[in-house]
């Protein structure tokens, strides 16, 4: 019975320093980039003042689309963010004139980049075609490439449609501009607030999936309420994410 225990013993320091390297190996190959997440309550902040500054509204009222985009260093998507030193570089006057100008409709300043819709002869460019193509040198390509590592945050004021956007087909699409978003190193985000009004029927579950493939989805819906949609592997889409089930069966 000794012997039998001595050689167990033997054995086990025999394997214990290979055991011990294999763990270390594994840990060395781990990117910490990939365990950034944005803070939900600060990208709540970042949103809400995209749409106190750059929110256009036609002289109704009636809210129009738009987005924007910001590559900010990576605390100012975490706990410690501070509005005062938020942007300080871009013209919020100016930013609003640009993206309303529907022969133009693009701003590309130095940590944001925002768009609205440009007249073409027989439809709008979507702002979110106009910040993402194309995809290899795009504005977002160029606003990318001033900070490797920052918190790169998108936000849609309408979800993108499935029938342009998120259209694989469509020379428009944004699907090839995600995947090159993907290998940017630091936090992401694509944020969308309402649903694009053609789309609240069509399967979103399964549209909003090619945007997770890529990059975190969110959805904030009000000036404190920002949801994660989740969607990764096989998890569906948060309910927060899609239109109430009522709607869709209208």
């Amino acid at each position: 019975m000794k012997f039998t225990v001595f050689l167990t013993g033997l054995l086990l320091l025999f394997l214990l320093p290979d055991w011990t390297e294999s763990v270390e190996d594994t840990d060395d190959t781990v990117d910490i980039n990939t365990l950034a997440t944005v803070d939900i309550n600060t990208l709540t902040r970042i949103i809400n003042f995209f749409e106190r500054n750059y929110k256009r509204v036609d002289t109704d009222g009636h809210p129009r689309q738009y987005a924007t985009a910001i590559n900010v260093p990576k605390d100012q998507c975490q706990q410690n963010f501070n509005l005062n030193t938020f942007l300080t570089q871009e013209n919020a006057a100016i930013v609003k004139e640009n993206i309303t100008d529907e022969t133009y409709a693009l701003y590309q300043g130095e940590e944001l980049i925002a768009a609205g819709t440009k007249k073409q002869k027989k439809y709008n460019m979507h702002s979110e075609s106009l910040l993402l193509n194309p995809a290899n040198n795009s504005p977002m390509t160029n606003l990318l490439n001033k900070r490797k590592d920052g918190c790169s945050v998108f936000y849609t004021f309408e979800s993108p449609c499935v029938n342009t956007c998120l259209n694989a087909s469509s020379k428009h699409n944004i699907i090839d501009a995600l995947k090159n978003w993907k290998e940017h190193d630091g936090i992401k985000a694509f944020v969308f607030k309402d649903f694009w009004k053609f789309d609240i029927k069509k399967d979103l579950q399964t549209a909003f999936r090619q945007i997770v493939a890529h990059v975190p989805l969110f959805r904030c819906v009000s000036e404190n309420e920002c949801y994660a949609c989740k969607g990764e592997g096989n998890t569906p889409i948060d309910e927060h994410c899609l239109p109430p089930k009522e709607i869709q069966l209208q």
